[in-house]
């Protein structure tokens, strides 16, 4: 029988040590160790970001971190979308990008949301109704564009 799936929303004070030490655990994993990409991942923007962790069962499996606006962009923005390398291609992605947009359509009703994309999942997000904004950049070696879903009305 498939572990039930379980969206967790915390903020930095209200996330366990468990929580946490999964979160870190899981963005090591996957933006370090698998992109090989050697980067200050714990950069002090935890503190003013809402968690939204999917658990299966006891397995943190996805994450992402979202933020009012003003904080990383003058909109609303999402950032650090990720899911475990074992849980791929099940639409985890996808389930933890709407939800991260739904809260902040009903906590920040007035803001278009803002990401910095890699590249290489331009048409992942397009197919969210996200559109590129600007140049390709680099960021930790690392293509990126800015992107924006627009929300606000």
């Amino acid at each position: 029988m498939a572990d039930k799936l379980s969206f967790i929303w915390r903020s930095f004070d209200s996330i366990s040590k468990t929580e946490l030490y999964d979160v870190a655990n899981l963005r090591q994993k996957v933006f370090i160790i698998e992109q090989k990409c050697f980067y200050e991942d714990l950069d002090y923007f935890d503190q003013d970001a809402k968690h939204l962790l999917l658990y299966s069962g006891k397995n943190l499996i996805g994450y992402s971190r979202v933020f009012p606006p003003g904080i990383k962009y003058e909109s609303s923005s999402i950032g650090r979308i990720v899911v475990d390398k074992q849980f791929r291609g099940k639409g985890y992605g996808i389930k933890i990008t709407l939800e991260s947009i739904e809260f902040i359509k009903r906590n920040f009703p007035k803001t278009n949301i803002s990401i910095s994309a890699q590249y290489r999942l331009l048409k992942y997000y397009e197919n969210l109704n996200f559109v590129k904004e600007g140049n390709v950049y680099l960021e930790d070696d690392i293509e990126h564009i800015k992107m924006v879903l627009k929300v606000s009305k």
